[in-house]
């Protein structure tokens, strides 16, 4: 019973922290930090319950952090660019 209340009040908690970080940001963003949140969770129950990671999750969360450091690193080269003038001001067609 005490090992339940405590999963219940992390699941509650975990829902509440990723609803107002979802406020906070993209939902791409939200997402991206979900997968490195699913790597970490993976590692994490391995150490926790000694379950060795074989080689196929091993490539498997490494394609998602390498994923994921695709996505941070467009994102900033994306950020860096300076935006043409027409996508900043509304243009009527004459």
């Amino acid at each position: 019973l005490g090992l339940s209340l405590v999963n219940g009040l992390a699941f509650a908690s975990y829902n509440l922290a990723s609803t107002y970080v979802l406020s906070r940001i993209s939902v791409v963003h939200h997402a991206a930090l979900n997968c490195i949140r699913r790597i970490f969770a993976i590692v994490v129950t391995s150490i926790a319950f000694g379950i060795p990671i074989t080689l196929l999750s091993a490539f498997g969360m490494s394609i998602s952090f390498v994923g994921f450091l695709c996505f941070t690193h467009y994102k900033l080269k994306r950020q860096r660019q300076p935006r043409p003038l027409s996508s900043l001001l509304p243009m009527s067609a004459v």
